[in-house]
Protein backbone atom coordinates (compact mmCIF):
# COMPACT_ATOMS: atom_id res chain seq x y z
CA UNK A 1 0.00 0.00 0.00
CA UNK A 2 1.45 3.26 -0.94
CA UNK A 3 1.77 6.60 0.88
CA UNK A 4 -1.00 7.94 -0.67
CA UNK A 5 -3.61 5.37 -0.48
CA UNK A 6 -2.73 4.65 2.97
CA UNK A 7 -3.18 8.39 4.02
CA UNK A 8 -6.59 8.45 1.97
CA UNK A 9 -7.67 5.17 3.48
CA UNK A 10 -6.91 6.80 6.93
CA UNK A 11 -8.74 10.09 6.86
CA UNK A 12 -12.31 8.28 5.00
CA UNK A 13 -12.68 5.84 8.00
CA UNK A 14 -11.48 8.00 10.54
CA UNK A 15 -13.87 10.48 8.87
CA UNK A 16 -17.07 7.61 8.98
CA UNK A 17 -16.26 6.67 12.57
CA UNK A 18 -16.73 10.20 12.93
CA UNK A 19 -19.87 10.59 12.14
CA UNK A 20 -21.29 7.29 13.57
CA UNK A 21 -19.38 8.70 17.00
CA UNK A 22 -21.28 11.63 16.13
CA UNK A 23 -24.72 10.15 16.53
CA UNK A 24 -24.10 8.27 19.44
CA UNK A 25 -22.85 11.34 20.72
CA UNK A 26 -25.96 13.51 19.69
CA UNK A 27 -28.77 10.92 20.29
CA UNK A 28 -27.19 10.66 24.46
CA UNK A 29 -27.12 14.83 24.42
CA UNK A 30 -30.62 14.69 23.15
CA UNK A 31 -32.30 12.24 25.14
CA UNK A 32 -30.02 12.82 28.58
CA UNK A 33 -29.42 8.81 28.18
CA UNK A 34 -27.95 6.04 26.72
CA UNK A 35 -28.74 5.49 23.46
CA UNK A 36 -31.20 1.95 23.27
CA UNK A 37 -30.10 -0.30 20.25
CA UNK A 38 -33.67 0.49 19.05
CA UNK A 39 -33.09 3.96 19.18
CA UNK A 40 -29.75 3.96 17.58
CA UNK A 41 -30.84 1.61 14.99
CA UNK A 42 -33.55 4.17 13.60
CA UNK A 43 -31.18 7.04 13.44
CA UNK A 44 -28.46 4.79 11.90
CA UNK A 45 -29.60 3.76 8.81
CA UNK A 46 -30.43 7.07 7.15
CA UNK A 47 -27.45 8.66 8.88
CA UNK A 48 -25.01 6.70 7.07
CA UNK A 49 -27.74 6.63 3.93
CA UNK A 50 -26.24 10.82 4.22
CA UNK A 51 -22.37 9.42 4.90
CA UNK A 52 -22.23 9.11 1.42
CA UNK A 53 -23.42 12.55 0.79
CA UNK A 54 -21.61 14.14 3.41
CA UNK A 55 -17.84 12.21 2.40
CA UNK A 56 -18.80 13.59 -1.24
CA UNK A 57 -18.88 17.48 0.13
CA UNK A 58 -15.52 16.24 1.96
CA UNK A 59 -14.43 15.09 -1.24
CA UNK A 60 -16.02 18.55 -3.32
CA UNK A 61 -14.13 20.63 0.00
CA UNK A 62 -10.54 19.32 -0.85
CA UNK A 63 -10.45 17.41 2.41
CA UNK A 64 -9.35 14.92 0.72
CA UNK A 65 -6.73 16.47 -2.09
CA UNK A 66 -3.01 15.56 -1.20
CA UNK A 67 -2.47 18.28 0.91
CA UNK A 68 -5.22 18.73 3.16
CA UNK A 69 -3.55 18.24 6.59
CA UNK A 70 -1.35 20.94 5.93
CA UNK A 71 -3.98 23.76 5.69
CA UNK A 72 -3.66 23.42 9.56
CA UNK A 73 -5.29 27.45 9.80
CA UNK A 74 -7.72 27.00 7.12
CA UNK A 75 -9.08 23.58 8.09
CA UNK A 76 -11.49 24.55 11.23
CA UNK A 77 -13.38 27.11 9.24
CA UNK A 78 -13.45 25.11 5.94
CA UNK A 79 -14.84 21.96 8.31
CA UNK A 80 -17.82 24.12 9.83
CA UNK A 81 -18.55 25.36 5.78
CA UNK A 82 -18.67 22.13 5.11
CA UNK A 83 -20.64 20.28 8.00
CA UNK A 84 -23.01 23.11 7.57
CA UNK A 85 -24.12 22.42 3.87
CA UNK A 86 -23.72 18.30 4.67
CA UNK A 87 -26.55 19.39 7.35
CA UNK A 88 -28.45 21.33 4.66
CA UNK A 89 -28.75 18.72 2.56
CA UNK A 90 -29.75 16.36 5.42
CA UNK A 91 -32.71 18.32 6.65
CA UNK A 92 -33.71 18.78 2.89
CA UNK A 93 -33.78 15.26 2.30
CA UNK A 94 -35.32 14.31 6.08
CA UNK A 95 -38.09 16.32 4.79
CA UNK A 96 -38.11 15.14 0.76
CA UNK A 97 -37.83 11.41 1.91
CA UNK A 98 -39.95 9.24 3.74
CA UNK A 99 -37.08 7.71 6.17
CA UNK A 100 -39.41 7.91 9.19
CA UNK A 101 -37.49 10.39 11.51
CA UNK A 102 -37.45 14.23 11.26
CA UNK A 103 -34.93 14.83 13.89
CA UNK A 104 -35.00 18.92 13.32
CA UNK A 105 -33.49 19.12 17.15
CA UNK A 106 -31.23 16.30 16.46
CA UNK A 107 -29.45 18.02 13.35
CA UNK A 108 -28.62 21.03 15.56
CA UNK A 109 -27.00 18.91 17.52
CA UNK A 110 -25.53 16.83 15.36
CA UNK A 111 -23.99 19.79 13.79
CA UNK A 112 -22.47 20.90 16.67
CA UNK A 113 -20.88 17.63 18.19
CA UNK A 114 -19.35 16.43 14.39
CA UNK A 115 -17.41 19.95 13.36
CA UNK A 116 -15.75 19.48 17.22
CA UNK A 117 -15.14 15.93 16.76
CA UNK A 118 -14.35 16.38 12.84
CA UNK A 119 -12.14 18.83 13.88
CA UNK A 120 -10.12 16.91 16.72
CA UNK A 121 -9.55 13.89 14.55
CA UNK A 122 -8.22 15.74 11.38
CA UNK A 123 -5.96 18.05 13.65
CA UNK A 124 -4.94 16.41 16.66
CA UNK A 125 -5.59 12.34 16.19
CA UNK A 126 -4.81 11.44 12.32
CA UNK A 127 -1.40 13.45 12.79
CA UNK A 128 -0.45 11.20 15.53
CA UNK A 129 -1.47 8.32 13.01
CA UNK A 130 1.14 9.06 10.03
CA UNK A 131 4.77 7.99 10.34
CA UNK A 132 6.75 9.64 13.03
CA UNK A 133 9.91 8.31 11.99
CA UNK A 134 11.70 10.79 8.66
CA UNK A 135 13.48 8.66 6.77
CA UNK A 136 17.28 10.44 5.51
CA UNK A 137 16.96 10.36 1.81
CA UNK A 138 19.59 11.52 -1.22
CA UNK A 139 18.24 12.31 -4.65
CA UNK A 140 20.46 11.67 -7.59
CA UNK A 141 19.03 13.60 -10.96
CA UNK A 142 19.10 16.54 -12.47
CA UNK A 143 16.85 19.15 -14.05
CA UNK A 144 13.89 21.51 -12.31
CA UNK A 145 11.81 18.37 -11.67
CA UNK A 146 14.40 16.89 -9.49
CA UNK A 147 14.37 20.26 -7.81
CA UNK A 148 10.60 20.19 -7.89
CA UNK A 149 10.37 17.22 -5.79
CA UNK A 150 12.80 18.18 -3.23
CA UNK A 151 10.97 21.26 -2.46
CA UNK A 152 7.82 19.41 -2.55
CA UNK A 153 9.05 17.09 -0.29
CA UNK A 154 11.22 18.28 2.49
CA UNK A 155 8.72 21.25 2.86
CA UNK A 156 6.12 19.22 3.70
CA UNK A 157 5.47 16.93 6.67
CA UNK A 158 3.38 14.27 5.21
CA UNK A 159 6.12 12.59 3.71
CA UNK A 160 8.10 9.93 5.66
CA UNK A 161 11.54 10.89 4.46
CA UNK A 162 14.01 13.97 3.91
CA UNK A 163 16.61 14.78 0.89
CA UNK A 164 19.43 15.92 2.90
CA UNK A 165 21.61 16.15 -0.32
CA UNK A 166 20.78 16.54 -4.34
CA UNK A 167 23.58 15.31 -6.48
CA UNK A 168 23.20 16.29 -10.21
CA UNK A 169 25.52 15.47 -13.22
CA UNK A 170 27.76 18.10 -12.55
CA UNK A 171 28.69 17.56 -8.75
CA UNK A 172 28.85 13.73 -10.03
CA UNK A 173 31.69 14.76 -12.58
CA UNK A 174 33.12 16.86 -10.77
CA UNK A 175 34.28 14.30 -7.84
CA UNK A 176 36.81 11.92 -8.28
CA UNK A 177 35.99 8.04 -7.42
CA UNK A 178 32.45 9.32 -7.20
CA UNK A 179 30.89 5.72 -6.38
CA UNK A 180 33.28 5.47 -3.60
CA UNK A 181 32.84 9.42 -2.06
CA UNK A 182 28.54 8.14 -2.40
CA UNK A 183 29.28 5.40 -0.59
CA UNK A 184 31.14 6.68 2.28
CA UNK A 185 28.31 9.77 2.34
CA UNK A 186 25.41 6.55 2.15
CA UNK A 187 27.72 5.41 5.95
CA UNK A 188 28.48 8.46 7.36
CA UNK A 189 24.97 10.46 7.35
CA UNK A 190 23.08 7.30 7.38
CA UNK A 191 21.00 7.27 4.46
CA UNK A 192 18.41 5.10 4.25
CA UNK A 193 16.47 6.21 0.64
CA UNK A 194 18.21 6.60 -2.39
CA UNK A 195 16.37 8.23 -5.22
CA UNK A 196 17.55 8.22 -8.25
CA UNK A 197 17.42 8.62 -12.13
CA UNK A 198 18.42 5.52 -13.43
CA UNK A 199 19.05 6.63 -16.90
CA UNK A 200 21.68 8.74 -16.12
CA UNK A 201 25.23 8.26 -17.28
CA UNK A 202 26.54 9.25 -13.99
CA UNK A 203 24.02 6.99 -11.75
CA UNK A 204 24.92 3.93 -13.91
CA UNK A 205 28.40 3.70 -12.39
CA UNK A 206 26.81 3.30 -9.08
CA UNK A 207 24.11 1.13 -9.57
CA UNK A 208 25.98 -2.49 -8.49
CA UNK A 209 26.73 -1.03 -5.32
CA UNK A 210 23.39 0.58 -4.66
CA UNK A 211 22.00 -2.68 -5.81
CA UNK A 212 24.09 -4.71 -3.46
CA UNK A 213 22.85 -2.29 -0.78
CA UNK A 214 19.33 -2.72 -1.57
CA UNK A 215 18.75 -6.43 -2.47
CA UNK A 216 21.52 -7.78 -1.10
CA UNK A 217 22.15 -6.54 2.32
CA UNK A 218 19.14 -4.66 2.56
CA UNK A 219 20.78 -1.39 4.46
CA UNK A 220 18.40 1.21 2.08
CA UNK A 221 15.61 1.57 -0.24
CA UNK A 222 15.75 2.09 -3.36
CA UNK A 223 13.47 4.32 -5.65
CA UNK A 224 13.59 5.24 -9.19
CA UNK A 225 12.85 8.98 -9.39
CA UNK A 226 10.84 8.80 -12.31
CA UNK A 227 7.92 6.98 -10.29
CA UNK A 228 8.10 8.92 -7.49
CA UNK A 229 7.84 12.14 -8.89
CA UNK A 230 4.83 10.81 -11.28
CA UNK A 231 3.45 9.51 -7.76
CA UNK A 232 3.92 13.00 -6.01
CA UNK A 233 2.72 14.81 -8.66
CA UNK A 234 -0.01 13.31 -10.68
CA UNK A 235 1.67 13.48 -13.56
CA UNK A 236 4.45 12.21 -16.19
CA UNK A 237 7.67 13.87 -15.77
CA UNK A 238 8.70 15.06 -19.26
CA UNK A 239 12.47 14.15 -18.66
CA UNK A 240 11.35 10.58 -18.70
CA UNK A 241 10.10 10.74 -22.42
CA UNK A 242 12.09 8.78 -24.57
CA UNK A 243 11.07 5.97 -27.13
CA UNK A 244 11.18 3.06 -24.82
CA UNK A 245 9.14 4.52 -22.08
CA UNK A 246 6.29 4.63 -24.29
CA UNK A 247 6.89 1.70 -25.55
CA UNK A 248 7.30 0.37 -22.19
CA UNK A 249 3.88 2.15 -20.85
CA UNK A 250 1.71 3.10 -23.65
CA UNK A 251 0.11 -0.12 -24.74
CA UNK A 252 -1.62 -0.78 -28.21
CA UNK A 253 -3.69 -3.97 -26.65
CA UNK A 254 -7.39 -3.14 -26.44
CA UNK A 255 -9.18 -4.16 -23.18
CA UNK A 256 -12.80 -5.12 -24.16
CA UNK A 257 -14.00 -5.25 -20.96
CA UNK A 258 -12.81 -1.24 -20.17
CA UNK A 259 -13.91 -0.08 -23.76
CA UNK A 260 -17.30 -1.76 -23.29
CA UNK A 261 -18.22 -0.64 -20.07
CA UNK A 262 -16.37 2.81 -20.84
CA UNK A 263 -18.41 3.46 -24.01
CA UNK A 264 -21.80 2.47 -22.44
CA UNK A 265 -21.23 4.98 -19.75
CA UNK A 266 -20.41 7.38 -22.60
CA UNK A 267 -23.99 6.97 -24.16
CA UNK A 268 -25.65 7.10 -20.83
CA UNK A 269 -24.03 10.30 -20.12
CA UNK A 270 -24.10 12.05 -23.28
CA UNK A 271 -27.77 11.22 -23.75
CA UNK A 272 -28.69 12.86 -20.12
CA UNK A 273 -26.47 15.48 -21.01
CA UNK A 274 -28.19 16.15 -24.17
CA UNK A 275 -31.45 16.29 -22.79
CA UNK A 276 -30.88 18.33 -20.17
CA UNK A 277 -29.24 21.08 -22.89
CA UNK A 278 -32.08 20.51 -25.00
CA UNK A 279 -33.93 22.14 -22.05
CA UNK A 280 -31.85 24.98 -21.60
CA UNK A 281 -30.78 25.36 -25.20
CA UNK A 282 -33.67 28.49 -25.98
CA UNK A 283 -32.57 30.25 -22.78
CA UNK A 284 -28.96 30.62 -23.77
CA UNK A 285 -30.12 31.02 -27.57
CA UNK A 286 -31.88 33.58 -26.26
CA UNK A 287 -29.21 35.17 -24.45
CA UNK A 288 -26.78 34.84 -26.97
CA UNK A 289 -28.88 36.82 -29.17
CA UNK A 290 -30.08 39.33 -27.05
CA UNK A 291 -26.19 40.38 -26.45
CA UNK A 292 -25.48 40.64 -30.52
CA UNK A 293 -25.85 39.37 -33.58
CA UNK A 294 -23.64 35.78 -34.93
CA UNK A 295 -23.98 32.02 -35.07
CA UNK A 296 -25.24 30.17 -32.09
CA UNK A 297 -23.49 27.01 -32.83
CA UNK A 298 -20.62 26.98 -34.23
CA UNK A 299 -17.89 23.79 -36.09
CA UNK A 300 -14.49 23.30 -35.25
CA UNK A 301 -11.94 21.03 -37.10
CA UNK A 302 -9.89 19.02 -34.56
CA UNK A 303 -7.80 16.20 -33.98
CA UNK A 304 -9.47 12.82 -32.91
CA UNK A 305 -8.01 9.50 -31.97
CA UNK A 306 -5.22 8.48 -33.87
CA UNK A 307 -4.76 11.92 -34.86
CA UNK A 308 -8.13 11.73 -37.24
CA UNK A 309 -9.54 14.74 -38.11
CA UNK A 310 -13.25 15.36 -36.60
CA UNK A 311 -15.55 18.16 -36.83
CA UNK A 312 -16.86 19.12 -32.98
CA UNK A 313 -19.67 21.33 -32.25
CA UNK A 314 -20.12 24.28 -29.51
CA UNK A 315 -21.83 26.99 -28.47
CA UNK A 316 -19.91 30.57 -30.14
CA UNK A 317 -18.54 31.80 -26.70
CA UNK A 318 -16.33 34.49 -28.72
CA UNK A 319 -17.48 37.61 -31.42
CA UNK A 320 -16.06 35.57 -34.27
CA UNK A 321 -15.20 31.85 -35.22
CA UNK A 322 -11.94 30.77 -36.25
CA UNK A 323 -12.39 27.23 -36.91
CA UNK A 324 -8.72 25.96 -37.58
CA UNK A 325 -7.35 28.95 -35.61
CA UNK A 326 -3.52 28.78 -34.51
CA UNK A 327 -3.82 30.96 -31.71
CA UNK A 328 -4.97 30.36 -28.10
CA UNK A 329 -7.89 32.76 -26.48
CA UNK A 330 -5.26 35.25 -25.36
CA UNK A 331 -3.76 35.95 -28.83
CA UNK A 332 -7.27 36.38 -30.16
CA UNK A 333 -8.15 38.49 -27.71
CA UNK A 334 -5.08 41.05 -28.33
CA UNK A 335 -6.51 40.50 -31.88
CA UNK A 336 -9.71 41.91 -31.74
CA UNK A 337 -11.32 38.78 -31.38
CA UNK A 338 -12.76 39.05 -27.80
CA UNK A 339 -14.89 36.23 -25.30
CA UNK A 340 -18.62 37.60 -25.26
CA UNK A 341 -20.08 38.43 -21.54
CA UNK A 342 -22.74 35.46 -22.15
CA UNK A 343 -19.60 33.15 -24.18
CA UNK A 344 -17.39 33.88 -20.34
CA UNK A 345 -20.82 32.70 -18.50
CA UNK A 346 -20.76 29.19 -20.99
CA UNK A 347 -16.74 28.87 -21.00
CA UNK A 348 -16.70 29.07 -16.43
CA UNK A 349 -19.82 26.72 -16.65
CA UNK A 350 -18.06 24.31 -19.56
CA UNK A 351 -21.67 24.42 -20.85
CA UNK A 352 -20.80 25.85 -24.35
CA UNK A 353 -18.61 21.91 -24.76
CA UNK A 354 -22.09 20.01 -23.78
CA UNK A 355 -23.14 20.33 -27.89
CA UNK A 356 -19.92 17.84 -28.24
CA UNK A 357 -22.39 15.04 -26.56
CA UNK A 358 -22.93 14.76 -30.41
CA UNK A 359 -19.46 13.60 -31.43
CA UNK A 360 -19.73 11.11 -27.98
CA UNK A 361 -22.36 9.43 -29.26
CA UNK A 362 -20.68 9.21 -32.75
CA UNK A 363 -17.96 7.10 -31.00
CA UNK A 364 -15.72 10.09 -32.16
CA UNK A 365 -15.09 11.22 -28.46
CA UNK A 366 -15.41 10.17 -24.71
CA UNK A 367 -16.70 12.07 -21.90
CA UNK A 368 -13.30 11.20 -19.62
CA UNK A 369 -10.10 11.70 -21.71
CA UNK A 370 -7.31 14.41 -23.07
CA UNK A 371 -9.25 17.84 -24.37
CA UNK A 372 -8.38 17.81 -28.44
CA UNK A 373 -7.09 21.06 -29.63
CA UNK A 374 -8.49 22.86 -32.44
CA UNK A 375 -6.43 21.49 -35.89
CA UNK A 376 -4.25 24.90 -36.42
CA UNK A 377 -3.08 24.99 -32.88
CA UNK A 378 -2.93 21.11 -32.58
CA UNK A 379 -0.63 20.95 -35.82
CA UNK A 380 1.86 24.25 -34.16
CA UNK A 381 2.20 22.74 -31.00
CA UNK A 382 2.89 19.25 -32.24
CA UNK A 383 6.10 21.21 -34.07
CA UNK A 384 7.27 22.48 -30.76
CA UNK A 385 6.50 20.07 -27.96
CA UNK A 386 8.53 16.80 -28.37
CA UNK A 387 5.92 13.97 -28.45
CA UNK A 388 2.67 15.87 -28.20
CA UNK A 389 0.68 14.09 -30.85
CA UNK A 390 1.54 11.16 -28.38
CA UNK A 391 -2.02 12.47 -26.18
CA UNK A 392 -4.20 11.42 -29.33
CA UNK A 393 -3.51 7.97 -28.54
CA UNK A 394 -6.57 7.68 -26.99
CA UNK A 395 -9.70 9.11 -27.56
CA UNK A 396 -9.98 12.68 -26.42
CA UNK A 397 -12.91 13.38 -23.87
CA UNK A 398 -14.69 16.98 -22.67
CA UNK A 399 -12.92 16.31 -19.34
CA UNK A 400 -9.66 14.70 -18.46
CA UNK A 401 -7.06 14.57 -15.70
CA UNK A 402 -5.48 17.94 -16.73
CA UNK A 403 -8.10 20.17 -16.19
CA UNK A 404 -9.17 18.84 -12.74
CA UNK A 405 -5.65 19.36 -11.87
CA UNK A 406 -3.92 21.59 -13.64
CA UNK A 407 -4.14 25.66 -12.85
CA UNK A 408 -3.77 28.15 -15.56
CA UNK A 409 -2.54 31.67 -14.88
CA UNK A 410 -5.32 34.30 -14.42
CA UNK A 411 -9.13 33.47 -15.04
CA UNK A 412 -8.13 31.13 -18.61
CA UNK A 413 -9.98 27.50 -18.32
CA UNK A 414 -7.47 26.20 -20.74
CA UNK A 415 -3.69 26.70 -21.40
CA UNK A 416 -2.04 29.38 -22.97
CA UNK A 417 1.56 29.03 -23.63
CA UNK A 418 3.63 26.27 -24.40
CA UNK A 419 4.49 26.21 -20.70
CA UNK A 420 1.10 25.85 -19.51
CA UNK A 421 0.61 23.42 -22.69
CA UNK A 422 3.76 21.07 -21.60
CA UNK A 423 2.38 20.94 -17.99
CA UNK A 424 -0.85 20.08 -19.64
CA UNK A 425 0.97 17.29 -21.55
CA UNK A 426 2.26 15.68 -18.47
CA UNK A 427 -0.85 15.21 -17.10
CA UNK A 428 -2.05 13.60 -20.01
CA UNK A 429 0.18 11.21 -20.59
CA UNK A 430 -0.30 10.31 -16.39
CA UNK A 431 -3.80 9.30 -18.04
CA UNK A 432 -2.71 7.42 -21.11
CA UNK A 433 -0.36 5.44 -19.22
CA UNK A 434 -3.03 4.10 -16.20
CA UNK A 435 -6.22 4.57 -17.85
CA UNK A 436 -9.05 2.69 -16.22
CA UNK A 437 -12.23 2.70 -15.28
CA UNK A 438 -11.91 3.86 -11.86
CA UNK A 439 -9.70 6.93 -13.01
CA UNK A 440 -12.26 7.77 -15.30
CA UNK A 441 -14.74 7.78 -12.19
CA UNK A 442 -12.02 10.26 -10.06
CA UNK A 443 -12.19 12.40 -13.54
CA UNK A 444 -15.75 12.31 -13.33
CA UNK A 445 -16.26 13.61 -9.76
CA UNK A 446 -13.31 16.03 -9.84
CA UNK A 447 -15.19 17.58 -12.84
CA UNK A 448 -18.00 18.32 -10.13
CA UNK A 449 -15.77 19.59 -7.87
CA UNK A 450 -14.24 22.17 -10.36
CA UNK A 451 -17.63 23.30 -11.95
CA UNK A 452 -18.67 23.40 -8.15
CA UNK A 453 -15.75 25.35 -7.43
CA UNK A 454 -15.87 27.65 -10.70
CA UNK A 455 -19.58 28.71 -9.91
CA UNK A 456 -18.65 29.66 -6.52
CA UNK A 457 -15.89 31.88 -7.33
CA UNK A 458 -18.53 33.21 -9.89
CA UNK A 459 -21.14 33.76 -6.70
CA UNK A 460 -18.34 35.45 -4.35
CA UNK A 461 -17.62 38.09 -7.90
CA UNK A 462 -21.34 38.82 -7.95
CA UNK A 463 -21.86 39.92 -4.02
CA UNK A 464 -18.88 42.24 -3.98
CA UNK A 465 -20.15 45.67 -3.61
Amino acid sequence: MGERTRELLTLLLGDVAIFVVALWLTLLVRYLEIPTAERLDLHLGPFLLLSGVWLFGFYVAGMYDKHTSLFRTHLVSQIVYTQVINIVIAAVTFLALPLGIAPKTNLIIYLAVSIVLITGWRLYLFPRLTPRHTRRAVLIADGEEAIELVDEVNNNPRYSYHFLRIIDQKTANATPDFSQKLLDLIHREKIEVIVADPHATYVEQVLPNIFQMTFEQFEITFFNFYNMYESTFDRVPLSALRYDWFLAHVSQSKSILYNTVKRLLDIVGAVILGVIFLLLLPFIALAIRLEGRGEIFITQERLGQYNRRIRVYKLRTMTANQAASSTWTTEDTKRGNTITRVGAFLRKTSIDEVPQVWNILKGEMSLIGPRNDILGLAERLAKEIPYYAIRNFVKPGVSGWAQTHQHYMGDNISPQSLEETQMRLAYDLYYVKNKSLLLDLEIALRTVKTLLSRFGIKLRWLRRP
